[in-house]
């Protein structure tokens, strides 16, 4: 089962068209943290993966969600519900392959946004981002396990709304436009923000986002409750796939 999702993941052109993209403006996100800064001043390891954490991980979120709608567009997913018994299993198949596939790409581009600062940075930027620093390393395990977790969220809503745009709308304008309104209008933003997914794992990777409220926990919390929401739509997927008809 698992063998089969990785075989339909590299076998389809756009993950790997999306791969390249996403590398490409991740690096240059790094790129352009080291031109605007101050060259006597080290670019922390975090900042410098801000473009991994604000535009990579999403996109390898709406990814793995489509690996599901797209399934569900094409009317394939019957055949793969004829050919795979058990629709819980084709469901954690998916969200195994897709977190895989995401985690390794995350790490992986958190390193490289690194190693780009230390290329085109001056040695003052770079100070803090050597291999040997643990704070590169909790960097870049952090924002890959948030596309980890990311990708089985995605591939969770993905089953309960079957429909491209709609998922790719809730796992965009979530992050990016409902969670940051929602935070700034006053009372309110202090008692909803905290409670908000996308607002819970930036807190925990400690990348700068925008964000004008206070968190009630640290990034240890932050992490238990985004796994908790990832671990709430799974479920009520997985239910979900096992009472409709594909």
């Amino acid at each position: 089962m698992l063998r089969a999702e990785q075989i339909k993941l590299r076998t389809t052109r756009s993950p790997l068209w999306t791969l390249f993209a996403v590398v490409v403006v991740s690096l240059g996100f790094a790129v352009i943290q080291a031109s605007v800064g101050s060259t006597a001043v080290p670019l922390a390891p975090e900042r410098a993966a801000i473009g991994v954490a604000g535009f990579a991980v999403p996109v390898l979120m709406v990814l793995s969600a489509l690996t599901v709608t797209g399934e569900y567009r094409t009317g394939m997913i019957r055949t793969t519900f004829l050919a795979m018994p058990g629709r819980t299993r084709v469901l954690a198949a998916k969200a195994v392959v897709t977190a895989v596939f995401s985690g390794i790409c995350a790490v992986i581009m958190v390193l490289a946004s690194a190693l780009a600062v230390r290329l085109v940075g001056t040695p003052a930027q770079g100070a803090e981002l050597s291999f040997t620093e643990f704070a590169v390393w909790r960097t870049a395990g952090a924002i890959g396990l948030y596309a980890v977790l990311g990708a089985v969220l995605a591939v969770g809503l993905g089953t309960l709304i079957r429909h491209s745009a709609g998922v790719i709308a809730i796992l965009l304008l979530l992050p990016f436009v409902i969670e940051p309104l929602l935070g700034s209008i006053p009372r309110v933003g202090a008692r909803v923000g905290p409670l908000m997914p996308f607002a819970n794992v930036n807190t925990f990777t400690e990348v700068e986002w925008v964000q004008t409220f206070s968190m009630w926990w640290g990034p240890l919390g932050a992490l238990l409750y985004f796994t908790g929401v990832v671990a709430v739509v799974f479920v009520a997927a997985a239910v979900d796939i096992n009472r409709r008809d594909p």
